[in-house]
């Protein structure tokens, strides 16, 4: 198994990252990491600081298909004077289709009841037919699971304080033997090798530019299996 992005100095979930990012990093959508990575086979987090004394909200939440689901749709079948709404909506559509004037918007809207702000009816929709699994980080603690279907998650929105964690991602993909031959050095093949690429490649003891650290980092990532394997068991 490889380490993908196990090994980063800086790490913020915004919204430019693919699949579950947002918010600045505060929450993740619903996704998979496999799904939006294909490269993803084994995620794990690891938690630098507790709910309810660091901050608030931000738990990991397992979303997986619940068993009872047709008996949820049974139950959440529209009312009659839904279907009515419903049924006024599509005349109106048909109507505008025909190129006939439609009512005014206020008069589109009479009767129809304002949702509250503080409800939970979005919520209720969107958690329909779910199974809702949380885990409550703490400081210390880490959650690993294979990165496929077979574990949708989602990460709740923060509302005080600040979490700290790490995300670790790993393949179990071969690193193509091309990929050595365009590094500085190839694969170690000594055990003073394997101390070299520890020196330079972890601790960056020299100045570099920005590119330079980038393909550091990279080549730290594809030679960890060789660095922590003795070298009989290399291939």
């Amino acid at each position: 198994i490889l380490p993908l992005q196990a090994y980063s100095r800086k790490y913020v979930a915004g919204t430019t990252q693919k699949g579950g990012g947002g918010g600045e990093g505060d929450f993740v959508t619903l996704h998979t990491d496999e799904a939006t990575h294909s490269g993803y086979h084994y995620s794990s987090v690891l938690y630098l600081s507790t709910q309810g004394e660091d901050f608030e909200g931000g738990s990991f939440i397992f979303n997986d298909p619940d068993p009872d689901e047709d008996q949820i749709v049974d139950e959440t079948v529209g009312t009659e004077e839904e279907e009515e709404d419903l049924e006024r909506v599509a005349a109106m559509l048909e109507a505008w289709k025909r190129g006939e004037e439609l009512p005014e918007s206020d008069e589109i809207m009479l009767g129809v009841e304002e949702p509250d702000e503080d409800s939970s009816w979005q919520e209720d929709i969107r958690n329909a037919g779910r199974l809702l699994k949380p885990f409550v980080p703490t400081k210390g603690a880490a959650v690993i699971f294979s990165s496929g279907w077979e574990n949708m998650h989602e990460v709740e929105k923060i509302t005080a304080g600040v979490r700290y964690a790490v995300p670790c991602f790993f393949t179990t993909c071969k690193v193509e033997e091309g990929h050595y031959k365009q590094m500085n050095v190839g694969k170690p093949k000594t055990d003073e090798c394997i101390a070299d690429d520890w020196l330079h490649l972890l601790l960056a003891h020299r100045k570099e530019e920005p590119m330079e650290s980038v393909g550091r980092v990279k080549e730290l990532l594809m030679k960890w299996h060789y660095l922590c394997t003795p070298l009989s068991e290399h291939y």
